[in-house]
Formats: structure tokens, C-alpha cells, sequence
């Protein structure tokens, strides 16, 4: 009896290799749109987190009359307690120096360690192709965030105070006085030191009222992220955006 079982030819294997190919080149955007869109939204829940443990930080610490956690650019714009080694006396240059404060990294591991911020772990300064800390030495590539300085309790909360590191906040206004911000339609350029997290695709903000907010690149301008809205940096105040 003749066998007539067959398999696929040469010209058929193309065929269905060519449709596959096409498929997946069609399915791609939309699967790369929602890995961003759900890596995004992850990012900004951890971003809300660590804002969340920085303002009750503050609330309590205003209710004994001191100063606030977010850094300083002047150790007498926070230090009230007479207190040296306290973390409002202290001055950033980077915001990894900062986390490392706020996390009281120099005792992490130790029966001594007293974060100021308890109720989130070390993750929340990670993200998106950013690794979390795993136990060594926090460094600037693991932390996600540009965090601002010149920070008071009684800032406006349109003011960006956590930004994913892959933006560039070197166009942020942070000089004393009123801005305007309704008609700053200049692009925010993204990916331009740090490629993670998010590239140039879209950045992560969380306002100082609480605001978590993925911003998409088509939609990165000043106006837009200050939600078409002026603010004012009181005299004397000095606001700088701190990088990893």
C-alpha cells in the first residue's frame, strides 16, 4: 500500500514563516504599547508610594515643629532641631545621596537601622529596566527618580517633586517668583542621559499634591505637565532637581 502521508514543502514553510512574520509585525506595537503602559503604571504606583511615606514623615514631624524630609538646598532652609545628623540639616547634590539619607543606608542590614520613611521598602526607587537595590551598596543605578529640592510644606502642589530619571528637568523652572506655565509650550526631552526607564517614550511625574501621572512623549511640554497651571517660588527659596 502506498504511503500518502506528506510534509510541508519548501514553498509552503516560506509561506506560513511570511504570514507569521507578518502577524507578529502587526501585533508588535500594541504589545509593546501595553508592556509600557503597565510597566509605566507600576513605576508610578511606587513612585506614589515613596511620596506618600515622605509626607507623613512630615506631617508628623510638623506636629513636633520641625522641619520637612524633602532635601535642602541650604542647611539653614531646614535644620531647626540643632540637630547636625539630622536629615533637614543636611544638603544634597544628587538624589541618590538623598535616598540614601531618607533609607539610612549606612546602617541597612543592622539591628540600628531607622529609616525615616517605614511603611515602603527599597523597591519604590526602582523601575522599568532600573534593578532594585539587592543588598550591596545603593548606587545611582538603582534609583529611578530625580527628586526636587527647595521643597516646603506650603508649595504649591502643581510642582513636580518626583520625575523618572529619564527626563530632563534642566527646563523645570526653580527660580524665585511667579511662573506662568499655561503658554510654556516647550518639549520636555526625554531619554537624554538615562535611557531607563522608558527611553524617550514617556516619563513617570508625582506632583507634591499627590498626583502619580504617566506622561506619554507626544504629550511631554512644560504647560501639559504643569497642568496649564502658574505657580510661585517664594524669595529666597532656592529649588534645584536633583539627578541620580
Amino acid at each position: 500500500m502506498k504511503n500518502t502521508n506528506k510534509g510541508f514543502t519548501l514553498v509552503e514553510l516560506l509561506v506560513v514563516i511570511g504570514i507569521l512574520g507578518i502577524l507578529m509585525g502587526a501585533l508588535f506595537p500594541a504589545i509593546s504599547s501595553a508592556l509600557l503602559s503597565a510597566n509605566a503604571s507600576s513605576m508610578s504606583m511606587r513612585g506614589h508610594k515613596l511620596y506618600e511615606g515622605i509626607v507623613q514623615v512630615n506631617i508628623d514631624r510638623e506636629a513636633d515643629g520641625r522641619s520637612n524630609i524633602w532635601p535642602h538646598q541650604n542647611e539653614a532652609d531646614g535644620l531647626d532641631t540643632g540637630d547636625s545628623d539630622d536629615i533637614s540639616g543636611k544638603t544634597y547634590s544628587t538624589s541618590t545621596d538623598y535616598f540614601k539619607e531618607l533609607f539610612n543606608m549606612d546602617k541597612y542590614g543592622t539591628d540600628d537601622w531607622d529609616p525615616y520613611v517605614k511603611n515602603c521598602d527599597l523597591s519604590v526607587l526602582s523601575g522599568s529596566g532600573v534593578p532594585a537595590f539587592a543588598g550591596k551598596e545603593l548606587s545611582k543605578n538603582n534609583v529611578a527618580w530625580t527628586v526636587v529640592s527647595g521643597m516646603d510644606n506650603n508649595s504649591e502642589g502643581v510642582i513636580p517633586v518626583l520625575v523618572s530619571r529619564n527626563a530632563d528637568t534642566s527646563s523645570f523652572p526653580v527660580s524665585a517668583g511667579t511662573h506662568d506655565m499655561s503658554s510654556q509650550k516647550d518639549k520636555i526631552t526625554l531619554g537624554k542621559t538615562y535611557a531607563a526607564p522608558f527611553g524617550k517614550q514617556a516619563m513617570v511625574v508625582i506632583h507634591k499634591d499627590g498626583a502619580a501621572r504617566v506622561v506619554k512623549s507626544k504629550d511631554a511640554k512644560l504647560n501639559l505637565l504643569y497642568k496649564q497651571q502658574g505657580f510661585t517660588v517664594p524669595s529666597g527659596i532656592t529649588m534645584k532637581y536633583l539627578v541620580p
